[in-house]
């Protein structure tokens, strides 16, 4: 979990040990995350228990920034607690899936990529989680089917 927290958006290095509630609480936010993510992509409802889960997380005191000494970097102020890291993460989602971003979620269009993504070009257009990843697979595989 630690490994999870220490990515972007949130970039947290715990510096109080996670405890088994937490490392609970991380895995129940994360599926909430997922399952709102996606619902939002296919037009859906999200899940009443995905919105309860991110919530409750959300509810909890979230991570404080902290300037760093040269004026120029950021970072979070010590002690870095898991559920600090979670309320913050849950908040970010909450802004996102009220935000004018909202409606530019999107699910990778490549067959075997279960990604989502925010669409944040220009023309809303984008199909792949990444170019690099799955666009480039796409075009490799039309390219030998075409051959063919």
């Amino acid at each position: 979990m630690a490994e999870w927290l220490a990515q972007p958006p949130i970039t947290a290095v715990m510096t109080v040990p996670v405890t088994a509630r937490e490392l609970t609480a991380a895995k129940a936010l994360r599926q909430a995350i997922w399952d709102a993510a996606h619902a939002q992509a296919a037009h859906r409802p999200l899940p009443a228990e995905a919105i309860e889960t991110i919530n409750r997380s959300a509810a909890a005191a979230p991570l404080v920034p902290e300037l760093a000494a040269d004026g120029t970097t950021a970072g979070w102020a010590p002690p870095v607690r898991a559920t600090q890291a979670l309320s913050t993460l849950a908040r970010e989602m909450i802004e996102l899936l009220s935000g004018p971003l909202s409606g530019r979620i999107r699910e990778c269009a490549s067959d075997n990529c279960p990604l989502v993504f925010v669409d944040t070009s220009r023309p809303g257009a984008r199909r792949w989680c990444a170019m690099e990843r799955c666009g480039n697979r796409h075009k490799l595989h039309g390219a030998s089917v075409s051959e063919a």
